[in-house]
C-alpha cells in the first residue's frame, strides 16, 4: 500500500553547503534538497552513512527511490527565502591545518567563514510504499517522532526535529504542523492548479531571453494563469550522479501563482487530500 505523509522539519540554523564554492566564504543552498533529505531519512531509519570514497552509503541505496516534495515554511520564510548570516570560526584540529605554505613543522589555524540559514523550516512530503521494510519503518518512526540518529541540517551542530502533533501559538495559530497523512486523488490535471512544493521547471531561466520592453510571462518555463505575489528560483541538487559521484542538478521554482493546464509533465504531480482537515492541494514529488 502506498501513502503520502508530511512532517515539518526545522532547526535553529542550517548549512546546506554548495560543493562548487571553496574560497573565502562557503555558501549554502536556501532550499532543502532531495539528497539532503535522504540523509535525514537515513538517520531516522538508522541506516549507515558515507564511510568510503566512491561508494554510496547504505541509506542512499535503500531510500533513493522514495518520491519527495519540499515546501519552505515558518515565520522566518519570506516568499521562499530564509535570512542568512556569515559565521566565522577557527578550525585548530590537525586535520584542517597542514602548516604554513606546506611546511608541516609550522602550525597554523584555518579560518572559516560559512553562510548560514537562520531558523530554516521545511514541510517534507514523502510517498511511501509500506510493503517495503525500510519505508514502513520510516512511516512508523516519523509518526512517533523517533529517530535512530539525530537528524541535522547540513552540519551536526544544527540538529533538526519535528513534532507529531500540531504546535500552536498562544493565540491558536499553527506554528508547526504535526505529522499528516494524505489520500492520493485521481486527477488528470485538466484544470489550472497551484503547486505547494518547489517544482522542476521545464527550462532554465537563462535560456528564456526577454527583449527590452517585453514582459516575461515565464511561458518557456511554465505558464501562469493567475499571478500571485512571487516566483522563486533556485538551481538545486536533484539526485546523485552514480557514475561521477556528484550531484545532478535541476532548475526549481516555487510560486503562489496558479499554473495553466499542461504547464508541467504530470507524472510527478500528485493531487492529495489531508485525511483530517480534508484540505486538498497539488505537490510535485521527485
Amino acid at each position: 500500500m502506498k501513502t503520502v505523509i508530511s512532517f515539518d522539519l526545522h532547526a535553529d540554523m542550517g548549512f546546506l553547503k554548495k560543493p562548487d564554492i571553496n574560497e573565502k566564504v562557503y555558501l549554502t543552498y536556501n532550499m532543502l534538497h532531495k539528497p539532503c533529505v535522504l540523509g535525514i531519512l537515513g538517520a531516522i531509519v538508522g541506516l549507515q552513512g558515507f564511510t568510503k570514497n566512491k561508494e554510496f552509503p547504505n541509506y542512499y541505496k535503500k531510500l533513493k527511490s522514495i518520491p519527495i516534495g519540499i515546501k519552505p515554511i515558518g515565520s522566518y520564510c519570506d516568499n521562499g527565502n530564509f535570512s542568512k548570516i556569515v559565521i566565522k570560526y577557527n578550525n585548530a584540529t590537525c586535520f584542517a591545518n597542514k602548516g604554513i605554505e606546506g611546511n608541516p613543522n609550522v602550525q597554523a589555524i584555518l579560518n572559516i567563514a560559512e553562510q548560514t540559514l537562520i531558523r530554516p523550516a521545511y514541510r517534507i512530503f514523502l510517498l511511501l510504499d509500506l510493503e517495503k521494510e525500510n519505508e514502513q519503518t520510516l512511516y512508523n518512526r516519523i509518526r512517533q517522532q523517533e529517530a535512530s540518529f539525530i537528524p541535522y541540517l547540513g552540519k551536526n551542530d544544527y540538529s533538526a526535529w519535528w513534532y507529531k502533533e500540531d504546535v500552536k501559538t498562544d493565540d491558536g495559530a499553527i506554528l508547526f504542523q504535526g505529522v499528516k497523512e494524505y489520500n492520493i486523488l485521481q486527477d488528470e490535471f485538466k484544470d489550472n492548479y497551484k503547486i505547494e512544493t518547489v517544482f522542476v521547471k521545464q527550462k532554465p531561466v537563462v535560456e528564456s531571453v526577454v527583449e527590452e520592453g517585453e514582459e516575461d510571462d515565464f511561458s518557456d518555463n511554465f505558464q501562469i494563469s493567475d499571478f500571485g505575489t512571487y516566483v522563486y528560483f533556485e538551481k538545486l541538487p536533484l539526485k546523485y550522479n552514480e557514475q561521477l559521484y556528484q550531484y545532478d542538478y535541476a532548475d526549481f521554482a516555487l510560486t503562489d501563482s496558479k499554473l495553466k493546464v499542461g504547464s508541467l509533465p504530470t507524472e510527478n504531480l500528485y493531487h492529495i487530500q489531508e485525511q483530517d482537515s480534508r484540505q486538498r492541494f497539488v505537490v510535485q514529488l521527485n
